[in-house]
């Protein structure tokens, strides 16, 4: 679930931007010690998946390509985030994060599940405010039967109207890619009718009469 969301999320942003190389990060847990397992603090790291498109990729294509990444970062998960910036030494701004802007959480069902503790009640919260620490992050979460989703974004960056037609063509491309996944990333439909509608005929109703008894060079003289 984690790699196709992933690589449906890359998709977008490659079809909403136009650039062929999709670097976006995703935190992990960072617990693979024993001892480090029933320890209470925060241990998460973030790891950089790349995804590189061209005209001929298909999704199917690029799914493998995306748990290739996966796999191999998995492999490095312990690197922190902070050495892997110093080793490529990317030219640094204030005004964004190194080597991403962009960030995918994703809570599988196992870890979603708020854990019974012997003696004590525990529920989740929510929060009321979501600060934004990236330009843009995709949340998600499973639960039983389905799956939950969220965006937080710099309110600078992008208008809320925005935002809301991202999401609609993200579910259009997860749609498009589960009916068919061996379509090229570039002809996979990401507009609903009703967009599709507005975008092709409504703005195009451009047509007007002129008057039949002026001929051209008149008009012009």
């Amino acid at each position: 679930m984690f790699m196709l969301l992933l690589a449906s999320f890359q998709t977008l942003l490659h079809r909403h931007s136009g650039q062929p190389d999709i670097r976006v990060g995703v935190p992990i847990a960072n617990r693979t010690r024993a001892e480090t397992e029933g320890l209470i603090g925060f241990f998460v790291n973030t790891q950089v998946l790349r995804a590189e498109f061209d005209l001929h990729t298909t999704f199917s294509e690029l799914l493998q390509q995306v748990k290739q990444a996966a796999l191999q970062a998995q492999a490095h998960q312990e690197l922190p985030f902070e050495q892997l910036v110093e080793a490529l030494q990317p030219q640094r701004s204030l005004s964004h994060s190194p080597l991403f802007q962009v960030m995918f959480n994703h809570q599988s069902q196992a870890s979603a599940e708020v854990r019974a503790l012997p003696g004590l009640q525990v529920e989740a919260l929510t929060s009321e405010s979501y600060p934004a620490q990236f330009d843009l992050t995709l949340n998600t979460a499973e639960h039983d039967g389905g799956l939950s989703a969220g965006l937080t974004y710099a309110t600078a960056l992008f208008e809320r109207s925005t935002i809301e037609r991202m999401a609609g063509h993200w579910l259009a491309l997860l749609q498009a890619i589960c009916a068919n996944a061996g379509q090229r990333i570039a002809e996979v439909p990401m507009l609903d009718a009703a967009e599709q509608q507005q975008i092709v005929r409504d703005w195009n109703a451009t047509a007007a009469d002129f008057p039949g008894e002026h001929s051209l060079h008149s008009l012009i003289e």
